[in-house]
């Protein structure tokens, strides 16, 4: 064991003993006085009731807090970064609406550095604004303070500052193995009409050096800098990441005469990771690193040889669960090769058998499970099989071989979903974890791609003792249940977003338990125990797709552009007109915010699902409806919309919708926006 694989093990035990000790009491005595990024001293007698967050990491703290109840306006990237979240839409973070700002009659503003008009529209005696701004992992810690002195939840504060530096300082230890010279080179590739990459002073460069990559240096400051073709054939670079949504972007950027030269591009070392990761240092600056340095060193990272902590148990959660075969149910958190998991444990009194889409027809089974696995580790399972991570679960829970039924999500199991339905004397319990960002797909319609942890995960509990074929039926209740869900939530396939709804993940599994009680023996759609079984699943995934991503059939329409992969910069970008493309994108949002025109798009959403399965057969009525809505913006009888000069970027019917409201907005004076 090398010297610093000890220390850090002996400072992780000193963390325990000091777990042991009484807690500091926290609370915030006010009236306060913080200092901003201009250096400006903010007084506050009390803690913020009405706030309006133009900074999106911020708005990532206070959720994280558990603030939110406090917010009340958000610019349109934090709504679709936080779709759960029900507040104002003040405008974009590059344009706010002032407007829409002052109505939320805030008691505080939080604006970053480029706010200038926010900072001068506002009269600060009549306004607190506090600005914020972090470039380097340090600020983000002493902003989360701040955040947690104005707010009066120093403790949460105080707890993700401590898990974050001690993501960081595990990731430190796992690299200490990795000599210099064989640490990667590596670079972030911003998306934009120049070739630009993150200044030598910004986070994102440092955010790869803790994760054990050498980031260059431009000799520039500031979060993104241009690059021009020299320096980035001179750095490089044997690894390349991005924002995943702008890959379409970035790849185009990599595959350029020249820019194409560089060893990542040329084995293929290019991948993407969340915006909210990559362009913002906040409250998982800790998942960020660990995910990306094992990306960066997979083999020291997945391999449990190479371990610096020891596995075990790290605290647990009891569940209520009311079913007579059911000893107890808990969530344990726990520690694998150094990866912190999270399991549901359902153990019985008795063995029993259990049907696993996962794990086929199993006997003896004394529990069974689902377990969250963060990103840095399901790296490794991918890689190289997830054999010895269930060997090493079911372990560190109590169980011997062979004796627990598990499935693996990425789903954080804080937003398990658990429910019980019952009729007379019957009850069926269902527990579901569901995630529907990466994978969703529609089936019969996405090409299939093998994957065996699963992202919808189900559980089946009855008060009952099921037949092998009411096992098979309750499989089949289950998905079709499930299916509904998605249908009715409109979740959209992650492949073909504008085309289809989802139908499932692709590696959704299903856990149904024998039971015990009076036999069943069939479990379809036309049994009542079928019955509850789909009322249970159908309200399990509702929630817990809600709790996971956010994601209700009330969602706004912006956050339906983006489950389809389009935001209105892009959509301004397709059209030709003569006016500022970013002023078009922000007068549609303007637009879009008024009930009238949002309801036309939404109309027109539906209509472009019907029409391209064939259910509507002409779109005279709606061509009607886009000309009557572009005359009525534009002022002018029987104005026509405009049309995207390239085909197949957006569907007709949306070519047609946009097309009226930027045709409209083009050719109108602004006062009429509003009538």
């Amino acid at each position: 064991m090398s010297s610093d694989c000890f220390i850090f093990r002996v400072r992780f035990f000193l963390i325990g003993l000091i777990l042991l000790l009484p807690m500091p009491s926290f609370g915030t005595t006010f009236p306060i006085t913080v200092t901003d990024a201009f250096q400006n001293k903010l007084h506050v007698v009390k803690k913020p009731q009405r706030v309006v967050s133009l900074v999106p990491y911020i708005t990532e703290m206070l959720v994280s807090f558990g603030q939110d109840q406090a917010l009340v306006g958000l610019t349109r990237q934090d709504l679709t970064l936080n779709c759960g979240l029900r507040k104002k839409n003040v405008g974009s973070y590059f344009y706010p609406n002032i407007e829409a700002i002052a109505n939320c009659h805030p008691d505080l503003i939080i604006v970053s550095p480029s706010h200038k008009e926010v900072l001068n529209r506002f009269d600060h005696s009549r306004y607190k604004l506090i600005v914020m701004e972090v470039r380097q992992i340090e600020e983000a810690f002493s902003q989360m303070e701040i955040i947690g002195r104005l707010f009066d939840c120093e403790a949460e504060a105080v707890a993700t500052i401590q898990r974050n530096r001690d993501q960081l300082a595990l990731v430190k230890a796992k690299l200490a193995a990795i000599p210099v010279k064989n640490r990667k080179r590596v670079a972030r590739v911003m998306a934009g009409d120049k070739f630009a990459c993150p200044g030598d002073d910004s986070f994102q460069n440092e955010m790869i050096a803790a994760a054990g990559g050498i980031p260059p240096q431009w000799g520039r400051n500031g979060f993104a800098v241009s690059v021009n073709l020299k320096e980035w054939q001179q750095f490089n670079p044997q690894v390349v990441y991005g924002c995943h949504l702008n890959e379409k972007a970035v790849q185009a950027l990599l595959n350029r005469e020249g820019w194409k030269d560089v060893d990542a591009v040329r084995t293929g070392f290019v991948t993407m990771f969340p915006c909210d990761l990559t362009c913002q240092v906040s409250t998982r600056v800790g998942d960020f690193v660990e995910w990306l340095a094992a990306v960066l060193y997979l083999d020291s990272f997945a391999d449990p040889e190479k371990a610096v902590l020891e596995n075990g148990v790290i605290d647990r959660r009891p569940l209520s669960l009311d079913l007579a075969y059911v000893d107890h149910a808990q969530v344990v958190r726990h520690r694998v090769a150094d990866a912190e998991y999270k399991s549901l444990v359902v153990r019985f009194k008795r063995p029993l058998d259990v049907l696993s889409t996962l794990e086929g027809n199993k006997s003896g089974v004394r529990g069974v499970g689902n377990t969250y696995v963060s990103m840095h580790a399901s790296l490794g399972h991918m890689a190289f099989g997830v054999e010895q991570a269930q060997t090493d679960i079911a372990t560190n829970l109590g169980y011997a071989a062979g004796e627990f039924a598990g499935l693996m999500t990425g789903a954080n199991m804080k937003n398990l979903s658990v429910q019980k339905a019952t009729y007379h004397d019957l009850e069926v319990t269902v527990m579901v974890t569901a995630g529907v960002r990466g994978n969703a797909l529609r089936m019969s319609k996405d090409s299939g791609g093998y994957s065996k942890p699963g992202t919808i995960n189900i559980i089946v509990l009855t008060n009952r003792r099921l037949s092998s074929s009411a096992m098979a039926w309750a499989v089949v209740t289950v998905t079709e249940a499930k299916s509904a869900a998605l249908l009715d939530l409109d979740i959209r396939s992650s492949y073909t977003p504008w085309d289809f709804r989802a139908t499932g993940t692709g590696t959704d599994t299903v856990i149904v338990v024998q039971g015990e009680g009076p036999v069943e023996r069939y479990a379809g759609g036309h049994t009542k125990i079928g019955e509850l079984i789909a009322k249970a699943v159908h309200a399990g995934v509702t929630e817990a797709i809600f709790k996971q991503n956010g994601l209700k059939a009330d969602r706004d329409l912006f956050q339906r552009l983006a489950d389809r992969r389009m935001s209105l910069e892009r959509i301004a970008k397709l059209y030709s007109v003569t006016a500022d493309k970013k002023v078009v994108a922000s007068k549609l949002e303007d637009l879009l915010m008024i009930p009238y025109y949002a309801s036309f798009i939404e109309s027109a959403l539906a209509i472009s699902d019907d029409y391209g399965k064939g259910l509507i057969k002409k779109l005279a009525f709606f061509d009607a409806m886009c000309c009557s809505v572009a005359a009525r913006l534009s002022g002018r009888p029987d104005f026509p919309p405009t049309k995207i000069p390239s085909t197949n970027a957006l569907p007709i019917v949306m070519d047609m919708a946009f097309g009226a409201l930027v045709a409209g907005i083009t050719e109108k004076d602004d006062e009429r926006l509003q009538s």
